[in-house]
């Protein structure tokens, strides 16, 4: 496993070119300790031709277990994610493969993750595109949804969330940058409807002298820096995100073009990195509309990385393209869980519950799951 994470740090190190910072053998590893840290358990997966494995860490024991080969499990991970994308009521129906992904990949180490323990899931391959709240857990009662037993929290590697430290308030507490609602680059990127409701949502969290916002022609990618992004607790982005696992530093957020650049409308991981940032919690929101994308997930995984490493503590990124509608409530929700004085995972986790409890369409995984937090920083 540490030989593995070791891999993993250093592709996500020279992947964002700090080659400098690569972690090596001698930095010691020990993953109990940082489990005990968190007060969490730990999900680290390996997946491979023959057989895959897992390891649980919690703060007292380390314990491997042996699951199928990849390809299998990647075969529900798929069946499952197109199964939620064609809005399906997958509790409701009982759906084999969240069933089979439960009792295969979580199932094994179920003595050692208590109901209410927070979970951090450091997956591999296709598992990147799986969000693990969706797994249909058998009960005594019923069948649920994962996330009624756990906060989960996706990381890279168990050496990133051996750097994770608690966040204390700056100066300028519960201050927020949001960028969005730009004006359309074209039709490679429509326009996002229900984006100037969602900014209206978020925005009215905060306090008006502790906000600044930018929407519509302000909105173009110079402005990230000119605003000095290391200033605020909250960063929130209302626009598309394109990305990729493999070279994070083509991520990009899609921004209004300047009347001078017509061009230039994205906001480019290799330019995020470059500007260190202090932030609670950056929020990569992503209204695509109601769009089929059978396995897109692991996709915006290296956007979140980009931010991660400039120093945001915690960054919410989308699975999968979800349907506009329901993000703005999702994302009031959010905030007014901030608001009171949640941790972003306890406020993601709260307001994806209220979704899912409704007796509306907002109650399936497609409408709630589509959001996921990342950590590491």
């Amino acid at each position: 496993m540490k030989l593995l994470d070791l891999g993993r740090a250093r592709t996500l190190a020279e992947g964002l070119g700090t080659r400098k910072n690569s972690p090596t053998l001698r930095e010691v590893l020990n993953p109990q300790a940082i489990a005990r840290k968190l007060n969490a358990v730990i999900l680290f997966y390996s997946l491979g031709p023959e057989k895959s494995y897992l390891w649980a860490v919690t703060a007292t024991r380390t314990s491997v277990f042996v699951l199928p080969k990849e390809q299998e499990i990647e075969s529900h991970v798929q069946t499952y994610q197109k199964a939620i994308l064609r809005s399906s009521d997958a509790l409701r129906e009982a759906n084999v493969d969240g069933r089979y992904l439960y009792d295969t990949i979580v199932a094994p180490a179920a003595s050692m993750i208590p109901d209410g323990a927070k979970v951090f899931v450091i997956p591999d391959g296709g598992l990147n595109g799986l969000n693990f709240e969706t797994l249909l857990k058998p009960g005594v009662e019923k069948l649920h949804y994962w996330i009624e037993d756990v906060t989960l929290t996706n990381a890279n590697s168990i050496r990133l969330l051996s750097r994770l430290d608690s966040v204390s308030s700056s100066s300028e507490a519960n201050n927020l940058l949001l960028i969005g609602n730009p004006v359309s680059s074209g039709s490679e990127y429509e326009s996002l409807r229900n984006a100037p409701a969602e900014v209206d949502e978020v925005k009215r969290h905060f306090q008006a002298d502790r906000e600044t916002v930018l929407t519509q022609a302000e909105a173009v990618p110079s402005a990230y820096e000119t605003v000095r992004p290391d200033r605020f607790e909250y960063i929130h982005f209302v626009a598309h995100g394109t990305a990729s696992r493999l070279s994070p530093l083509d991520s990009a957020v899609v921004l209004s073009a300047s009347a001078a650049h017509p061009e230039d409308y994205k906001l480019y991981a290799r330019e995020i990195v470059h500007h260190p940032l202090h932030a609670r919690l950056v929020t990569i929101s992503s209204c695509y509309g109601s769009g089929l994308r059978a396995y897109a997930g692991e996709e915006l995984v290296g956007l979140s990385w980009a931010f991660l490493r400039a120093g945001a503590h915690d960054v919410i990124g989308a699975l999968w393209e979800v349907n506009d509608a329901s993000t703005p409530q999702l994302m009031d929700r959010l905030y007014g869980g901030l608001e009171n004085g949640s941790k972003p995972d306890e406020a993601l986790r709260a307001a994806k519950l209220e979704m899912m409890r409704s007796e509306g369409v907002t109650r399936k995984p497609m409408y709630w799951a589509a959001f996921q937090l990342y950590a590491g920083s």
